[in-house]
Order: C-alpha cells, then sequence, then structure tokens
C-alpha cells in the first residue's frame, strides 16, 4: 500500500539518529488497561513488536527515553497481564511469543556482552533466551498522564510521526499518542467551502489549535484543525493492524463548541477501547451559515468542514494506527445535528460506515430563499450591507467578531441541493440521498431541564402556555392550547412539596419530548421500518453527571445527603442535556477531577465507554465477553451479564435500553405523550414528500 511507503517514527532531542528507530521496521504501541480512574498508577508498557536482539532492543527503549520494562522492580499483574493478554486475543501477537525484558547483568559482565538474557511470555513466565534471538521489545512507560490542566510535552515523551507529506510532532502520555491541533483544511475565503489541506514539512501537533470564532470573541477564523488519539503507530515498512476510527463532532447550538473540550477528551476512549479517536472543527454560526440570492453562496459551509475533516481522515489517518474503511461518526447535541447531515448528505458516501447520535433535536432543513428571507436579509441590513454595490464584499470585509454578534445570527442547515436535499434525513428505502449505515442514538431522560429557563409559577396551565408563548415548544408541533395537554393526563404533576419544581418537572418533559424524544422515537421507527438504516440500537440515560458550569437552573445534579456529600445517583433527579458526556467519553473523574458520587459512578463510565466503543470497533454495542475478559474488564462484563443484551429496535415492538446501574430494555415510554404532541411513531409517514 502506498502509504506504507511514507511511514515513519521520528523521536526528537534523541541521542541516536533517526533512522535508527524507523529501521526497526516496527509499530510502537503503548499498552494500558485503562479502567478511567488510576491512570499513572496502574502498570503500563511500550512494545516494540519488530523482533530484534536484545542489545539493539536496548538501543531502541533508549531512544525514546525508556528502559526495557522490569519484572523485578514492576508488577506484572498491575495490568500488563491484561494488556498482553488482549494483544494475543486480538491477533497481534501470539500465546507463545517472547518479549525482551530487563535482564540487570551478570557478574560484572557489561551488559551488551551477556550470551542470556531476560525474556517473557503473554502471561508473565520468565525464562533466559540466547541475546542474539530476534524478539519484540516491552519498554517502560514513563509519561506522566494528563488531565484538563496539565500536560507534559518536553522533548522526552515527543514523537514525529510522518502523515502523508508531512511529519507531525505529537507527544504521548500515560495513555496515548497525542496530536493537536492538526490542520485539516486551510482558512477558507469568507462565505466559501473547504477544501483538504496537503501538508508538507514539519508541524508542531503539541497543543490545540484555536476553536472557531464564537460569541463572545472566542477563537479565529482560522480554526480548521483535528485532535487525534491513538495508541499504535506504525513505522517505516511496517504493515499493522490497523484499529477502527471513531470521529467526535462536538455540540453548541451550531453557533458554539470545541474540538478541544477538557470533557470530551478522546485519550480514555482511545486506550480503553483500542481504537483511534479524532475530534473535528467546523465553523459556527453565520461565517458558517450565511446564505445569499446568488445562487453561489448557497450555505452549509460547516457541512463543507466537515466533509473536508472526513476526506482527511480517509487520506491520512492509517499514518497514525486507523482503519479509514472502519470509521464511525458520532456528535452530541449539535454534534448528533452534524452527524444526522451526514447521514442525509449525498456528499458524504462513502466517508463512513456507523453513526452514533446523543441527544439529537428537531431542526428540519430549510429552503435557501426562507434563509435568506427570515436570517440573511436582516443581516445585510444590520451590516449595513444591504444597500451596497457589492453585498458579498461588504459582508467580507466585515469585522468577524461583530458579524457574529449582530441580532440576527444565522446557524440553519438548508436545502442547497448539494449537501443536503430534502427537509429531514430521508428514511424511506427508495432513497438514493441517505447513507444507510448502523446507528445509535438515544436521549438523556430530561433533557430540557437545563435548557429552558425555570418557569416561575405553581400553576400547570399557566406553565403550558408560557412555554408555548416564548417558543420553547419545537414551531412544527401544533398544541390548541395547554387545556388540551392537561386534560390528556399524559403530562400528570411530578412528585413533591413545590409547586413551582412539580410544573417543572411537567414542563420539562413536554419540551424534552416535542423537542427530542418524540422525534427520536419517530426517526428510529422510520429508519427500521423503511430499512435503510439496517440496525438502530436506541438508549436513555436514567443517570447522569452535570458539569457545574453547565447547570442553569441548578437542579440537574445528583441530591446531597451526609452519606453521599457529592450527592447520591440512587435518588431521584433531573438527567439533563450534556449529563453523559463525562461519562461517554470517560473523562468526569481523571481528567476533569469531578468528585466519585457513589461506588458505581466509575463502573458505569466503564460500561458506557465500552458500549460506545464496541460499537466503534463492530457496529454493534454489545461487547464481545471474551473481549471484555482479555482486558479483565469484568464491571462491564458483570452489568451486561445483568442487563442481557442491548437488542435493535423492532419497528412491530420499539425497545430501548434505559441506561443506569443495573441497565434493563424497556419500550419506548413516550408513545401516548407524542401522541398528544401530534408527533406519533409513524410522523414521518404523514409528512408530504419532499
Amino acid at each position: 500500500m502506498a502509504h506504507q511507503r511514507r511511514m515513519g517514527v521520528v523521536l526528537l532531542a534523541l541521542s541516536l539518529p533517526w533512522t535508527t528507530l524507523a529501521a526497526l521496521n516496527s509499530t510502537i504501541s503503548i499498552l494500558v488497561a485503562d479502567d478511567l480512574i488510576n491512570n499513572d498508577k496502574t502498570n503500563a508498557a511500550i512494545l516494540l513488536s519488530s523482533p530484534t536482539t536484545y542489545s539493539a532492543a536496548l538501543d531502541a527503549c533508549s531512544s525514546i527515553s525508556e528502559a526495557l520494562w522490569s519484572p523485578t522492580q514492576q508488577d506484572f499483574t498491575a495490568g500488563l497481564n491484561s494488556s498482553l493478554a488482549y494483544e494475543v486475543f486480538a491477533g497481534r501477537a501470539s500465546s507463545s511469543q517472547l518479549f525482551w525484558v530487563d535482564s540487570g547483568s551478570q557478574a560484572g559482565a557489561p551488559r551488551r556482552r551477556q550470551k542470556a538474557c531476560a525474556a517473557i511470555d503473554a502471561s508473565g513466565t520468565s525464562c533466559e533466551v540466547d541475546c542474539s534471538e530476534l524478539l519484540a521489545a516491552l519498554c517502560t512507560q514513563s509519561a506522566p498522564a494528563s488531565n484538563e490542566s496539565f500536560a507534559d510535552t518536553s522533548s522526552r515523551f515527543q514523537i514525529a510521526q510522518n502523515v502523508g507529506n508531512q511529519t507531525l510532532v505529537g507527544y504521548r502520555d500515560f495513555l496515548t499518542f497525542r496530536f493537536m491541533g492538526v490542520r485539516f483544511a486551510e482558512e477558507p475565503e469568507r462565505f466559501t467551502y473547504s477544501t483538504v489541506y496537503s501538508g508538507t514539512g514539519i508541524n508542531n501537533a503539541l497543543t490545540p489549535a484555536p476553536e472557531c470564532l464564537q460569541p463572545p470573541n472566542n477563537g479565529s477564523t482560522d480554526c480548521l484543525f483535528l485532535n487525534v488519539w491513538t495508541t499504535s503507530l506504525p513505522l517505516a515498512g511496517s504493515q499493522p493492524k490497523l484499529k477502527p476510527v471513531m470521529v467526535y463532532i462536538y455540540g453548541g447550538g451550531l453557533q458554539t463548541g470545541s474540538a478541544n473540550s477538557a470533557t470530551t477528551d478522546g485519550g480514555h476512549l482511545a486506550a480503553r477501547g483500542d481504537v483511534v479517536v479524532v475530534d473535528i472543527a467546523y465553523r459556527l454560526g453565520t461565517l458558517g451559515f450565511l446564505t445569499l440570492n446568488d445562487s453561489v453562496h448557497t450555505g452549509n459551509y460547516w457541512m463543507s468542514d466537515l466533509i473536508s475533516a472526513l476526506i482527511w481522515i480517509q487520506k491520512n489517518i492509517a499514518d497514525l494506527g486507523g482503519d479509514p474503511n472502519h470509521l464511525m461518526i458520532f456528535g452530541e447535541s449539535a454534534g448528533a445535528q452534524s452527524v444526522q447531515a451526514l447521514l442525509a448528505s449525498p456528499e458524504a458516501k462513502g466517508l463512513f460506515q456507523g453513526a452514533l447520535l446523543q441527544s439529537s433535536y428537531i431542526e428540519p432543513y430549510i429552503p435557501i430563499w426562507y434563509a435568506n428571507q427570515q436570517l440573511s436579509d436582516p443581516i445585510l441590513q444590520e451590516t449595513g450591507c444591504a444597500s451596497a454595490a457589492d453585498q458579498l464584499a461588504c459582508l467580507v470585509a466585515y469585522n468577524a467578531t461583530a458579524l457574529i454578534d449582530l441580532p440576527t445570527k444565522h446557524s440553519l442547515p438548508v436545502i442547497d441541493g448539494k449537501y443536503l436535499k430534502t427537509q429531514y434525513i430521508d428514511l424511506n428505502a427508495t432513497s438514493t440521498t441517505t447513507n444507510s449505515v448502523p446507528v445509535i442514538m438515544g436521549y438523556l431522560r430530561d433533557e430540557g431541564a437545563v435548557l429552558y429557563p425555570l418557569v416561575d409559577t405553581t400553576d400547570l396551565a399557566t406553565g403550558i402556555t408560557q412555554m408555548t408563548e416564548t417558543d420553547f415548544l419545537n414551531e412544527n408541533i401544533t398544541i390548541a392550547n395547554a387545556t388540551e395537554v392537561i386534560a390528556s393526563g399524559a403530562f400528570p404533576l411530578g412528585d413533591g412539596t413545590n409547586m413551582t419544581v412539580r410544573v417543572f418537572n411537567t414542563t420539562t418533559r413536554i419540551y424534552t419530548d416535542s423537542n427530542m424524544h418524540c422525534e427520536g422515537e419517530y426517526t428510529a421507527y422510520a429508519g427500521v421500518k423503511g430499512g435503510i438504516l439496517p440496525n438502530i440500537w436506541y438508549y436513555e440515560f436514567n443517570r447522569s453527571y452535570q458539569d457545574p458550569g453547565y447547570n442553569i437552573n441548578d437542579l440537574c445534579q445528583a441530591p446531597v445527603t451526609e452519606s453521599h456529600p457529592y450527592g447520591d445517583p440512587s435518588m431521584e433527579y433531573f438527567k439533563c442535556h450534556a449529563g453523559e458526556l463525562p461519562f461517554t467519553h470517560g473523562t468526569f473523574y481523571s481528567r476533569l477531577g469531578f468528585p466519585i458520587r457513589d461506588e458505581n459512578d466509575i463502573p458505569f463510565s466503564q460500561l458506557v465507554v465500552d458500549y460506545w466503543t464496541a460499537f466503534g470497533r463492530t457496529f454493534d454495542p454489545n461487547p464481545d465477553p471474551e473481549y471484555l475478559k482479555a482486558r479483565g474488564y469484568w464491571n462491564t462484563l458483570n452489568q451486561v451479564t445483568v442487563s442481557g443484551p442491548w437488542k435493535p429496535v423492532d419497528d412491530c415492538d420499539p425497545q430501548m435500553i434505559e441506561l443506569q446501574w443495573n441497565s434493563v430494555m424497556v419500550p419506548f415510554p413516550d408513545r401516548e405523550q407524542c401522541d398528544v404532541l401530534h408527533q406519533p411513531i409513524d410522523y414521518l409517514y404523514q409528512w408530504p414528500s419532499t
């Protein structure tokens, strides 16, 4: 394969010439069984897979500022046992294979002149082998764990990898090799479409690039970069077993967001799930969406960014250990909207093979004429460009920060005839636009409790009326009045003595169902019934961990008790929008520093990461029990035994998994409520064809 001729790892600031390590014809891998909590307290090693003599193995470990791993100084059963067992399970090593380890010195003989040297097999059994034998090497792994505020990017841990025609200088932490701020597209001219970047030379990938410009004045217009986390790097001439790729797209209402969030850091997913993780950026707000009435500037620039990133990944990810032919996309909130748009886009054909949508919401794509009338024309007025001889030139010259801060903000996908051709993803069996791939989709139970302000009333009818008057109910929902909803009995008042909270409980469900849950259920139903999405697995989180910085109504945290000073998740509380992210990425404790609330927080995060990455590896969220045993993931193995298999949606009896400690399969829970809200399970079959 052509890309293999380009591969080669270069270690910076080393005592050996660059060609020495490249000549190993190897793959360099970080071996760690990530438990999402202990980080560098768990034993890890670096595997150099190319067979070499003992002397060459010493040099190779030294060249990456490490030594041969020592069975007398480190505990094999503290993680390395599971890591090597998994290498055997994954077919990257054999059960009888031997690995060089530290031999010490023999009776005053210089180490390089020993005739018998130490090796171990995958079970940790030691033996002596002639030092001239050719074996793979196990090196120590001394790189510290990084977190939200710390990363050691010093030369000792830097690594330079040939990627395409450029060399990217990244670094390793305890879990992964990290390549931050990798350019995938040059900065496009304003209101033009991005194109894939072909880099040359040596480029720094040690720190994240600026996020895309967003209110109030954060980021840059030059922002089309991505971040990569991987546990294995192919060296020159090697033919590695490439790993599945998971590409994350951030949320933020298509007006804010960042690929650099500590919450969605991909290190734990990559290490625990044996995948390559990529976070990609895209232009936001008016800069990513503005349309003009000229048949040229037709919006959806954000989609061109997403597709440029996916094409860059297709071309280059093999050089970073990832399989370009085994790629899933996933995102949360507006990131899930982006995933849905890519599912609906003919321009994304063949760029991914699976998709996961976390907390998507109703946002039908609008005609360009409507976008011009409702959004672009007001923007032209507010900028003073409406009367300009050249409106485009006027907008291009307008200050970018002032543009995104205008009263009118454009962040709506449009039906442009290229990227998007229908007002919603086409789930008809005859669709030629929809990308037919396996899908996971779902929500948190109480999404809306953090998305709209606390309704300050003790009267349910007044609360519902306020929601309709302030556009908190989806604009496509026809509700005659609050009386209809109340009379249905589908939305009873919540429990408790505080009437304001009881009313908010009910209005939260109305908001959540009308904007999110109903869409998910009718989309999953239509996708399966029409057959265009061959398998859909559906979920609802009934356990969450809300970021304290995103808890607008102060209702989304578990109740604090004397026995649970950080909150008791077994008690009732609102499970709010974005409250699953610290679990799905495994970041809440070791990276974000959130306290552990009870004995199930860490195991639950392990379970969810294992579901997500199982889908990344196999396009089925049910982890292989043998995989879990090989990696020593006993908490997850026990939980999937309790909950049973996560079954795909059946249109004759649609069910979902309720994700909690001791998860369970249940019928879709909102059928009655969605009927009242005029979004029944067959809602999409009632739409006019587009």
